[in-house]
C-alpha cells in the first residue's frame, strides 16, 4: 500500500505529466508542486507554483485511482498573435459600446490602459481621470464577445468593506487609554468588534472568557468615544 506521500507525489506527477501541464510547466524550472485530498477522499487537488513560490501557476483535480484529470486551469498569456488581434477588437467595440460611453462621456478625456487578465482569462480596459476610474471587463470566446461588468475598480467589496472597517475600529482601540496597562502581562488575548450602529464600533480585548478591556470607538471621526478596563 502507498502512503499518503507516496500518492501525494504521484498524483502531481500525473499532472505535471499531462501535455497541457507539461509544456506550461517547461517554462518554470525547479517548479512547486503541492497536493491534498479532499475530505471526501474522493480526489486529490494539486496546485504548482514557481521555484520561489511567489507566482501560481494552476490547479486540477485529479482521481489518484485512475490518474484521470477531470478539472484544471492555467493561467496562460495569450499568444503575441491572438493577443493583437483580440486588443484591437476589444477597444473598438467598448469604445463603441453605449453603456460604457454614457460612464465616460467624452473618452478622450481619459487615460486608458487596456491588458488581458491572464488569471481570470478576460480583458481588463482601465480608464482614469484624476481620480475616477472606470474598469469594462470584456470576455473573447471564438467569435463572441461580451462586455461582462463596468464598476469602479477603486470601489470596495461589502466584505472588503467590512474587514477595512474592523481593522480601522482596532486601530482606533489601541488609542485608547489604559490599553497597555490592561493587556500587560497577558499573551493569546483576542479581539472582538462589533459594529454598534453607523460608523460606531466596540472593540472587545479577551482572554479566553475574560475581558481585560473594551473600546468604543467611531471609525468616522477616528476616536475612542468610550473605553473601560475589564473587571
Amino acid at each position: 500500500a502507498q502512503s499518503d506521500e507516496e500518492i501525494q507525489q504521484a498524483v502531481i506527477q500525473v499532472v505535471a505529466a499531462s501535455p497541457e501541464f507539461a509544456e506550461w510547466l517547461a517554462g518554470y524550472p525547479n517548479y512547486q508542486g503541492n497536493a491534498w485530498q479532499d475530505e471526501a477522499g474522493d480526489y486529490w487537488a494539486v496546485e504548482f507554483y514557481n521555484e520561489a513560490a511567489d507566482e501560481w501557476l494552476g490547479y486540477a483535480v485529479v482521481n489518484a485511482t485512475t490518474g484521470e484529470i477531470f478539472e484544471s486551469f492555467i493561467p496562460k498569456p495569450l499568444p503575441t498573435d491572438v493577443y493583437q488581434e483580440q486588443l484591437q477588437k476589444v477597444q473598438t467595440i467598448v469604445l463603441d459600446d453605449p453603456e460604457v460611453l454614457a460612464r465616460l462621456g467624452d473618452p478622450a478625456l481619459w487615460d486608458v490602459y487596456t491588458d488581458f487578465n491572464r488569471w481570470e482569462q478576460k480583458w481588463d480596459m482601465y480608464f482614469y481621470r484624476g481620480i475616477e476610474a472606470v474598469l469594462v471587463r470584456s470576455s473573447i470566446t471564438d467569435a463572441y464577445f461580451s462586455i461582462d461588468e463596468i464598476v469602479d475598480p477603486n470601489a470596495l467589496s461589502e466584505d472588503q468593506a467590512l474587514d477595512e472597517a474592523r481593522n480601522q475600529a482596532i486601530n482606533i482601540a489601541y488609542s485608547a487609554e489604559g490599553l497597555d496597562a490592561a493587556l500587560d502581562g497577558h499573551d493569546g488575548w483576542r479581539t472582538y468588534v462589533e459594529q454598534q450602529g453607523g460608523s460606531r464600533w466596540s472593540v472587545t480585548f479577551t482572554l479566553d472568557e475574560q475581558e481585560l478591556f473594551y473600546a468604543l470607538v467611531d471609525i468616522e471621526t477616528n476616536i475612542v468615544l468610550a473605553a473601560q478596563a475589564g473587571q
